[in-house]
């Protein structure tokens, strides 16, 4: 009798412990910034996701360390708010593995104003507003050059460049390093704001205000993040196939909020 019972409760230990670990596999913890592509996956990606059985819980953060520093620690399998130059500059300076999964439907970098409405409008001395984060702020020098705003001096990388690095200014525009997702902001004390389309839509403007939006390159897409060692579980393959169904593209054509981002490169 004593073995038939440890038996039986050694099986429903095993069932059990079964049972959690499935339940912990069908359990995705998700990290973003408050605005647009939370906002998407909560309506566009959830819903599919939870039709296959997951769960899925998400967390807000309030800067662009934590979301990465969680998923590093294990407190978040996946996230979605940078690029790669953003997460190849994390894994480099913490010695990181996290890995790009999908490219995802993108918000461009505009330039925004309250007064001026066109390049032509931007005249000698005015104020431009910049990220002051490395990976964006070399991002908006290279973007005000493509505008022919500034040229930035020869040998340096225009992605990787700061406002000491810029050669020619005909206009003596001043370049003010700004809180990237204070620039809208801003924009009361500043020219023009050179600003990241999702606090653009998060601070309850549009793209559309924008006088001028860049083509973004494939490295200033939004990305979805998570560790390298899991990009090949079930959960990872079915939150990229997630983002890349025409389920989800359908909803973004529908979404006004959408108007004016960038295709990933999957859909071009």
């Amino acid at each position: 009798m004593k073995n038939k019972m440890l038996v039986a409760l050694t099986f429903a230990a095993v069932t059990l412990g079964a049972g959690l670990a499935q339940a912990e596999d069908k359990m995705i913890r998700m990290g973003f910034f408050p605005g647009p592509y939370a906002d998407q996956f909560a309506k566009g990606i959830q819903p599919i996701l939870e039709a296959k059985g997951y769960k899925i819980e998400s967390t807000e953060f309030s800067n662009a360390i934590q979301p990465n520093t969680a998923l590093m620690d294990g407190d978040l399998d996946a996230n979605v708010f940078q690029n790669d130059g953003w997460m190849d500059l994390f894994n480099e300076q913490n010695s990181g593995d996290l890995a790009r999964y999908t490219y995802i439907p993108s918000a461009p970098l505009g330039l925004y104003a309250e007064k001026v409405e066109n390049l032509a409008g931007i005249t000698d001395g005015m104020s431009i507003a910049v990220p002051n984060d490395p990976t964006n702020l070399g991002r908006a020098l290279a973007f005000l050059q493509e505008l022919g705003l500034l040229t930035i001096k020869d040998g340096v990388e225009p992605t990787k460049a700061t406002e000491t690095d810029v050669a020619d200014n005909p206009r003596n525009l001043k370049i003010v390093p700004v809180d990237a997702p204070q620039i809208m902001r801003a924009l009361a004390d500043v020219d023009v704001g050179a600003a990241l389309g999702n606090h653009v839509i998060a601070s309850g403007n549009s793209l559309g205000d924008a006088f001028e939006l860049e083509d973004p390159a494939e490295k200033y897409q939004i990305t979805v993040v998570g560790r390298a060692g899991n990009s090949d579980t079930q959960w990872a393959k079915d939150l990229v196939e997630a983002y890349r169904s025409d389920e989800f593209r359908a909803f973004l054509k529908k979404d006004p909020s959408t108007a004016g981002f960038s295709t990933p490169p999957h859909w071009k």
